[in-house]
């Protein structure tokens, strides 16, 4: 086997978990479900600056089911909370590409990984950085706001959501870590 077979072989290995598609596509279904309802406890502060749960959702899909499960997630997610709360916001496509990005992120920091306080800082890392670019450049598109305006206003959310983050995570993702292992409804690392 040539060194580039074997190379596709372990990235299929790695975003590919050894689920059936049954249990892959119930397993998203469900992480779906969690993005959207964790969606509905947004603390809004401002117009344009709130503190976001959805993103645990998108950490525990990329913890158990890997990058794939964590984008497919973070897209379904997005765009089926717009389908079935009308009114909550307008679809952007930018917002959707975040959620994805995040998802994916997360699969690749948790997943088949023991869950340490610098794996959730990363993982909070990739929330904040998604945030105060991604969502902030979404944002100034949308509303037709500066962007320098805009991104100066959501640094100290971002800044103080980091470190909330990176606790949270570390608790939440380890707690169901240790639990789905347990249970044995998690593959061993």
């Amino acid at each position: 086997m040539s060194k580039m077979q074997k190379c596709m072989q372990t990235l299929k290995q790695y975003l590919s978990p050894d689920y059936s598609k049954t249990l892959w596509m119930a397993y998203c279904g469900i992480f779906i479900a969690l993005f959207i309802i964790l969606s509905y406890f947004n603390i809004s502060i401002t117009a344009i600056v709130e503190i976001r749960l959805g993103y645990f959702a998108l950490a525990v899909a990329g913890m158990v089911g890997g990058p794939v499960m964590g984008m497919v997630t973070g897209a379904a997610g997005d765009l089926l909370k717009m389908l079935l709360v009308p009114g909550q916001g307008s679809f952007f496509p930018g917002f959707t590409l975040c959620y994805a990005f995040m998802g994916f992120c997360y699969g690749v920091i948790f997943y088949k990984h023991n869950i340490t306080l610098i794996r959730a800082a990363l993982g909070s890392l990739v929330e904040f950085i998604t945030s105060l670019f991604g969502i902030t450049t979404c944002l100034s598109i949308l509303y037709g706001m500066p962007w320098m305006t805009t991104f100066v206003t959501r640094i100290p959310k971002c800044v103080v959501m980091f470190f909330v983050s990176t606790l949270l995570v570390f608790i939440v993702i380890k707690s169901l870590h240790l639990a789905l292992t347990k249970a044995q409804l998690l593959g061993q690392h």
